[in-house]
């Protein structure tokens, strides 16, 4: 679980833990809150590392692999959930390089997620990645979120040839596509433009970190083998692209 010291990360953890996985968990900086998650899962009778790492490093991704490689023996799940940070400024305005580099560090990491231990999976005949996203890939949802969305707009396209390629013998690659969640990350948006998502949304409501972990795990079960190569919205019925320039408040 990369990214597992809160919010979303966090959520998921603890839920595979609740269905009997042993959890690897990263962090970044949040040390004492990745130790919290790993207790906690470990209340559920499960094993939990905890282990730092920096993505936005150019060999950040190779670190975390071998890290994991010298204390783990077989993975069954992998949920690619941490990211690069995103600069919040307008495509006219953004550096071309800045761009390459949260790109290109992003898409690394899931390559070496994927080359690393897919091909294990394959051979042990079960295995999921999960790679989460969001519905930012699908167009505009904010102003200066461009980099975000081409971002994630490239991990779904991973998704389809890794499915395509290694997602055979019990093995799946799947993407979801979150709508507006209540994390830290989204905490500065002003609240009259979350209410205003909050009305727009079927559901009635904003997500939470519990409905991607929830999400996450019904594609991490045995039954899920038949979705496969797919980005999955869950949005809570909200349709994507949304410009929030054109909502009251933002």
């Amino acid at each position: 679980m990369t990214g597992g010291s809160r919010g979303i990360g966090a959520a998921t953890a603890t839920t595979l833990a609740g269905l009997g996985a042993d959890v690897v968990l990263t962090y970044r900086s949040s040390l004492d809150e990745a130790k919290a998650v790993a207790a906690a899962c470990e209340e559920k009778g499960v094993k939990a590392t905890v282990l730092r790492a920096d993505l936005d490093a150019a060999d950040g991704a190779e670190e975390l692999v071998t890290a994991v490689r010298e204390r783990v023996d077989h993975l069954d799940v992998v949920v690619s959930n941490a990211c690069a940070s995103y600069p919040r400024v307008p495509l006219a305005g953004m550096d071309p390089t800045a761009l390459g580099d949260k790109v290109r560090n992003d898409v690394v990491l899931l390559h070496r997620l994927t080359t690393a231990f897919v091909p294990a999976m394959r051979e042990r005949g079960y295995g999921r990645l999960v790679v989460i996203s969001s519905g930012s890939s699908w167009g505009p949802t904010a102003p200066g979120l461009a980099a975000h969305g081409v971002t994630k707009a490239a991990l779904e396209g991973y998704v389809r040839y890794a499915a395509d390629e290694f997602g055979a013998g019990g093995v799946t690659v799947n993407g979801l596509a979150l709508g507006f969640v209540l994390t830290d990350a989204s905490s500065v948006v002003p609240q009259p433009a979350r209410d205003a998502l909050a009305n727009a949304t079927p559901a009635g409501r904003l997500g939470t970190p519990q409905d991607i972990a929830d999400a996450v795990s019904l594609l991490a079960r045995p039954e899920s083998e038949w979705i496969n190569g797919a980005t999955l919205p869950v949005t809570g019925g909200l349709n994507y692209p949304l410009n929030l320039s054109r909502v009251r408040g933002h």
